[in-house]
């Protein structure tokens, strides 16, 4: 075996002449001959194939077998479905009104109106949000696909909180 490489030593390190290194205390390490070399790879014998187990397996003799559930053929989750479809027009219906206030503005009602009909599709745009989101929670503990659920939670979420916002920041101006 040879020694391990070390480093080299800076100039600033080197040892000093004048005071020579202590020799060490120990013994030298004892030589092992290396070990012995294992063969590459085993090639053992393909194991012995079994048919593919019938669907009542786990039947003991003297006891029936009962059948296994049968795997839901229907799409997805439908109470999910129904909330994303109910968070996407209430989004669409929030950015419609957005859309189309300033029409509202120039139209022979003027601020009047324009207050009245945001203030009516704001109180719906609130319930269809609120609707959704808590049809989707309820979807997200059942069985089935939850892309859906999912993007019906963020929807709805982002748009009840913008709501409350909205409400809570209109009625601090009333006040200043």
């Amino acid at each position: 075996m040879s020694e391990p490489q070390q480093p080299p030593v800076p100039p600033s390190a080197q040892p000093n002449p004048a005071f020579p290194p202590a020799p060490p205390h120990l013994p030298a390490a004892p030589q092992y001959p290396a070990a012995p070399q294992a063969p590459a790879a085993v090639q053992y014998p393909a194991g012995p194939q079994y048919p593919p187990t019938p669907q009542n397996a786990g039947a003991q003799p003297g006891y029936p077998a009962y059948p296994t559930a049968p795997k839901p053929t229907g799409p997805g989750n439908p109470l999910g479905r129904i909330a994303f479809v109910i968070a996407v027009v209430t989004a669409g219906l929030s950015l419609l009104v957005t859309l189309f206030t300033p029409f509202l503005y120039m139209s022979t009602g003027g601020f009047e109106t324009t207050t009245v009909i945001s203030g009516i599709l704001g109180v719906i745009s609130l319930l269809g949000y609120a609707a959704a989101l808590v049809l989707a929670l309820i979807a997200a503990k059942r069985p089935g696909s939850q892309l859906l659920v999912g993007i019906a939670i963020g929807i709805a979420g982002v748009g009840l909180l913008g709501l409350v916002i909205s409400f809570a920041s209109s009625t601090f101006y009333r006040f200043f």
